[in-house]
């Protein structure tokens, strides 16, 4: 294929049909019409001789060729944007940007206070917006460009999606100052499952991490409150003798017994995630690296 002829714009069309699997979101994305998409994706498969795409009951699904050609085609597309993020410049002090940041409300609860201080010392014109995004959709947001980070579990294997861990913490248990078990120093593994457990999950059913890992043990707990939100668990555990089983820094300031668990379970692991065709621009690297030393003071103030 002689590139001389070709409109590279074409593969960015391309790269997002790809992403979205829909003509509509994918000129969504592009800022163009869905007619403008369609006339694109025409002229790639008149420069590819294939389909590319074949529209399905659950979107437009790639070919064979097309799979084969999205890594390089991405590749490419991520070098030239770094190549051009390269020659750009970013200043802090007088930049005006908004980072838009996937989060859980408790990873907003440590980290947007300390962030947000960071930012209003050197950075006095950036913004900072943050909502969760479901995990499902958070590789198609990042590539998007709707957000431009995601604090999430290492769960994420879309090989677009760059990653390092930001975050380590230890669960424990939590009863207030006058639960029976409060005077203890350590509980048995009977005890703990005899308990009433506040459970904080966003979804309507389902196992979050510790009752999968009693479930591999062959254990089950007794959940007596399922609530969406970690800012209603002190209230519920001040007035109630509710346990419940959370990350160590969940107690900080606040006048709780903790106790260790009488099992063995994987810590909290968070990984800040970015999309590669943002890996080399100025502005995405000066907030990585502020997130990054902001976590680490966190970590620091853990211990």
């Amino acid at each position: 294929m002689n590139l001389s002829d070709k409109d590279l714009n074409l593969f960015v069309v391309f790269d997002v049909i790809y992403t979205e699997r829909n003509l509509t979101k994918a000129g969504e994305v592009l800022g163009i019409t869905q007619p403008a998409v369609s006339n694109a994706l025409s002229r790639l498969r008149k420069n590819f001789n294939d389909e590319l795409f074949v529209r399905t009951s659950k979107g437009m699904l790639p070919t064979p060729v097309a799979q084969n050609m999205v890594k390089d085609i991405r590749q490419a597309l991520d070098l030239i944007r770094n190549s051009i993020s390269e020659s750009e410049s970013f200043n802090p002090k007088t930049a005006q940007i908004t980072f838009r940041i996937s989060i859980g409300d408790t990873s907003e609860y440590r980290l947007l206070p300390e962030l947000i201080k960071n930012i209003s010392k050197s950075a006095p014109e950036v913004g900072i917006e943050s909502y969760l995004t479901p995990r499902s959709e958070t590789p198609k947001e990042l590539a998007a460009g709707n957000i431009d980070f995601a604090i999430d579990p290492p769960i994420h294997t879309d090989l677009s999606l760059k990653h390092e861990m930001i975050y380590e913490d230890h669960y424990v248990l939590v009863v207030n100052k006058k639960h029976p078990m409060a005077k203890r120093k350590k509980i048995s593994l009977d005890e703990y499952l005899n308990l009433s457990h506040l459970h904080i999950s966003k979804r309507p059913s389902g196992l979050g991490h510790v009752d999968m890992t009693l479930q591999r043990l062959g254990l089950t707990r007794r959940i007596a409150l399922r609530a969406q939100h970690y800012l209603v668990a002190p209230y519920v555990m001040d007035q109630s003798d509710l346990a419940i089983t959370t990350i160590k820094s969940f107690t900080s300031g606040r006048d709780f017994k903790i106790l260790k668990l009488p099992f063995d379970i994987d810590p909290l692991v968070l990984h800040l995630y970015w999309h590669g065709n943002k890996d080399q621009d100025p502005a995405n690297k000066w907030m990585r690296d502020l997130i990054f030393t902001t976590y680490g003071r966190i970590q620091r103030k853990k211990k």
